[in-house]
């Protein structure tokens, strides 16, 4: 019962994310936001465990520094690309990543029978169905909608990269977020995003408090104890879970357009997600 309990808390953590990031991208400067967040939950874990970092080689600092700019610079884009595209679109799109990674383990010389070939095809059909119609129905394809698929192949790379690392799982969040926060807060002050904070009211922290302590750091903390916990592969369900949680949020409390054809494509995605986790291709 436990496990059951702490994976609907991650299920609810991580995909009430990408509403509120959308609502972030409408109140704050988004790149100098999203690196606010990052960076303020990696120093709340570092005050909480000073010695997190200790002993580091540079070699697996510089990877968990790579790692955090694929995966914290890939929610950065679907943060900016939330301010065109609805949050219920993104989750449903952000869905593919495991997909990617499985396209990954091929290009690494990962052996694949035709049904898992199978259902990568009709996998990224749904992609297909979901990029065409995520912006409402006949709109086309979007640089936005294509930012957000980016930003899940960008994900999918970092998740690829996080699996080969040997430092610890606390050490490589520290670093990670330290680094993809670092990185976005830089990118915001090119853009020239500083410009932007005078106008930014107590009442529009809300959006970034709630994903350092929901998204960052509660969702962290669930993830971290379920490995531990419970099997990988029952871990793993997040990964077409989160995506209609996401979903789900961004119509009932954005108020976004309910799209049949885009969940027909989604359900497409996440059926095939569902039989990459059975099959044991994302362990």
């Amino acid at each position: 019962m436990r496990v059951f309990a702490g994976l609907a808390g991650l299920w609810l953590c991580w995909g009430t994310s990408l509403p509120a990031m959308r609502v972030l991208a409408g109140t704050v400067p988004v790149l100098l936001g999203m690196g606010a967040v990052f960076s303020t939950a990696a120093l709340v874990l570092l005050a909480a465990r000073p010695g997190a970092l200790r002993g580091i080689g540079a070699r697996a600092l510089g990877r968990c520094a790579v790692t955090g700019l694929l995966l914290l610079g890939a929610q950065g884009a679907v943060a900016v690309a939330e301010q065109e595209v609805p949050a219920s679109s993104a989750a449903l799109l952000v869905a593919a990543i495991p997909l990617w990674v499985a396209v990954f383990g091929l290009l690494r010389g990962h052996r694949t029978g035709r049904a898992g070939l199978a259902r990568l095809l009709l996998g990224f059909a749904g992609v297909g169905v979901v990029l065409y119609t995520s912006q409402g129905t006949g709109s086309g394809v979007s640089a936005w909608t294509l930012l957000v698929l980016a930003a899940a192949v960008a994900w999918a790379g970092g998740t690829v990269l996080a699996a080969s690392t040997s430092v610890g799982p606390l050490a490589a969040t520290v670093l990670q977020l330290l680094t993809g926060g670092i990185a976005l807060l830089v990118l915001g002050c090119v853009c020239g995003e500083p410009a932007a904070l005078p106008g930014v009211g107590a009442g529009d922290l809300l959006a970034p408090l709630y994903l350092v302590l929901v998204d960052s750091l509660a969702g962290f903390a669930l993830y971290n104890r379920l490995l531990r916990t419970a099997p990988v592969s029952l871990v793993s369900t997040y990964a077409y879970v989160v995506p209609l949680v996401g979903y789900a949020a961004g119509v009932l409390v954005l108020g976004e357009p309910f799209h049949p054809l885009v969940l027909a494509g989604a359900a497409l995605v996440l059926g095939c997600v569902a039989g990459e986790v059975r099959a044991g291709a994302l362990r």
